[in-house]
């Protein structure tokens, strides 16, 4: 954990990455060898590009080197497997999901010289690249493929729902932070686990969670019905009892309140 924080406040997108595959994958994950391999990436990429300028063209064949040359892609099929957000198989495999792919993108493009970040968009992890004097480019980080503002708004509204006179905010396509996207690949790993029935993993993922977000309480309640599968109940009842008290309107709540009753009549009181 303490590795993984430092790499979040340096700003190492790529190498928290890793670290945080190596939380769930010790033996198999070694941070060292992947910036090896992604360091090598970068050098095709110079030649491939063959440019020491920074602008749309030489952008576009680095774009056409990571989607056709490498070959990286998504697999829209099996889309919510939890090897595609840990960072040695999407290097391994060249598959990931939208912000495991931007992650590997982003930490090549910014050394090659663009000024290129992700964006924490709704339902849909983006990239984007910034130019001086002209538009930023956004691009789908599973295929390449390059987003106009149209199909922003379109992707935006089909997963939060447009409402009469209501646009899309600006805030919206604003740079993810290192913090903010690691917290995104690890609500991903957590639904994966939970989907995949691996509750310790699961529980795993929602601990790191909770230490990144300790204000949050939906990370608590995740927490608790984690441990309560895992037949931790006292602990479970904590953070269920933690979240009613913090979002008493939550449409969960009262759900909860009726979980807690019957976990409180199931679970024998500890004497000391």
């Amino acid at each position: 954990m303490k590795q993984l924080k430092q790499a979040i406040v340096q700003g190492d997108y790529l190498m928290a990455s890793l670290q945080l595959a190596s939380v769930f994958q010790p033996s198999d994950c070694v941070p060292d060898t992947y910036l090896k391999q992604v360091g090598l990436w970068i050098e095709q990429a110079k030649s491939f590009i063959n440019s020491t300028d920074i602008d749309a063209n030489s952008f576009e064949r680095f774009v056409q080197f990571f989607y056709v040359e490498l070959a990286f892609s998504g697999d829209e099929k099996n889309y919510f497997s939890c090897q595609y957000s840990l960072l040695d198989h999407v290097l391994d495999y060249r598959t990931g999901i939208p912000v495991s792919l931007a992650i590997v993108f982003q930490a090549m493009g910014k050394t090659l010289g663009f000024d290129v970040c992700g964006v924490n968009f709704p339902g849909h992890f983006l990239i984007k690249c910034r130019f001086p004097h002209q538009a930023n480019i956004y691009l789908d980080p599973l295929n390449g493929k390059q987003l106009s503002r149209q199909d922003l708004e379109s992707l935006y509204f089909s997963i939060l729902h447009e409402m009469e006179d209501e646009k899309m905010p600006e805030e919206a396509l604003d740079e993810a932070s290192c913090d903010e996207t690691i917290v995104r690949l690890l609500h991903n790993l957590k639904a994966s686990y939970i989907n995949e029935k691996s509750y310790s993993n699961a529980l795993t993922a929602v601990e790191l969670l909770v230490n990144l977000c300790p204000n949050d309480p939906y990370e608590r309640r995740d927490r608790g019905f984690l441990l309560h599968q895992l037949d931790c109940t006292q602990v479970a009842i904590a953070d269920y009892q933690y979240f009613i008290r913090k979002c008493p309107k939550d449409p969960a709540t009262q759900l909860l309140q009726a979980q807690l009753q019957q976990l409180s009549e199931q679970t024998p009181a500890v004497f000391h």
